[in-house]
């Protein structure tokens, strides 16, 4: 699943990735969502992608949800049994997802993420000065996580679709990343990490500023101690 403002020749090379590199038997569906601010191009490379011929069904809606919380949207459509949300900037290399899948057919309960930070992973035009802050902002999250995990901050993974539909996301801005993440490790969910390369952006322009990248130290503490009933939807707490 994933999600398209601007996006158009990364988004169609992300969705021909994904097709060309899983077994399309081990997947359900795609999804493709977007706002109502989305370019004439983009969606114009949306209707195309949702009118491929294909055994795997491509499916395209607008979001309901304000701005990144469009992860909400996709969360609550999809029908199968775990989710993975792809970046459509292709910021990743998704070379990594057939073992993602693997690893929930083996361990379905087990969280498969992507981190940028292990050993062999490269970050391409990333800049110096982000790169450091990302790097000593894993290690601020470990310690206060106390998870030995690498890349805390990468929502690329695979994850049971029952988990994320009982969760309860309270962010509608880039932060809606980090409950992706952070409230499942609240909830003592078994995560194991996948390397991947980082790339910039080719094409479009990231909705990310410093605001809501600062915003992320506000969630991260709130998340770390709010209480654990809090962390999922009403009707599926205990």
């Amino acid at each position: 699943m994933t999600g398209a403002v601007s996006e158009t020749e990364t988004l169609r090379q992300t969705i021909n990735t994904v097709l060309e590199v899983c077994d399309h038997r081990d997947i359900t569906e795609i999804l493709i969502t977007y706002p109502d601010r989305a370019t004439p191009e983009c969606l114009e490379v949306v209707n195309e992608l949702a009118g491929i011929e294909c055994d795997v069904p491509i499916r395209a809606f607008e979001q309901k949800h304000p701005f990144i919380a469009f992860v909400i949207d996709l969360i609550e459509a999809a029908e199968g049994s775990h989710c993975i949300l792809v970046p459509s900037d292709m910021a990743l290399d998704l070379s990594m997802l057939p073992q993602m899948i693997e690893g929930a057919k083996k361990e379905p309960d087990t969280i498969f993420s992507a981190s940028r930070w292990l050993k062999g992973c490269e970050f391409y035009d990333y800049g110096q000065v982000k790169k450091l802050i990302n790097f000593f902002a894993q290690k601020f999250l470990a310690v206060l996580y106390m998870r030995n995990l690498t890349d805390f901050t990468n929502p690329v993974q695979i994850a049971p679709s029952e988990l994320y539909k009982a969760i309860n996301f309270e962010e509608t801005g880039f932060p809606v990343f980090a409950e992706m993440i952070l409230k499942p490790i609240r909830l003592g969910y078994k995560f194991k990490e996948l390397p991947t390369n980082c790339y910039s952006r080719t094409e479009g322009k990231s909705s990310n500023s410093w605001r809501q990248i600062l915003s992320y130290l506000r969630v991260v503490l709130h998340i770390r101690f709010m209480p654990e009933k809090d962390i999922l939807l009403e009707e599926f707490r205990k």
